[in-house]
């Protein structure tokens, strides 16, 4: 007797969600690092831009705190 591989239930199958395009503008090396400095100052400007970064980057909570995977152990 050979098993048959249980189909997951439709309710559990995950879809990617579509994304607008993006416009990706090509830079000499020189102009990405003017615009990641450009970026870095921008994010750096105040406590709130600084940490809403974070958030958006998974890096800390809503509530400020290190997430789990940047605690120490």
């Amino acid at each position: 007797m050979t098993a048959k591989a249980a189909k997951k239930p439709a309710s559990t199958v995950t879809k990617k969600a579509s994304q607008p395009a993006k416009v990706v503008r090509i830079m000499t090396t020189q102009e990405r690092v003017a615009d990641m400095r450009a970026f870095g100052r921008e994010q750096s400007s105040s406590k709130a831009s600084a940490l809403s970064f974070l958030q958006r980057a998974g890096i800390v909570t809503p509530t400020g705190k290190l997430a789990k995977p940047f605690r120490a152990a």
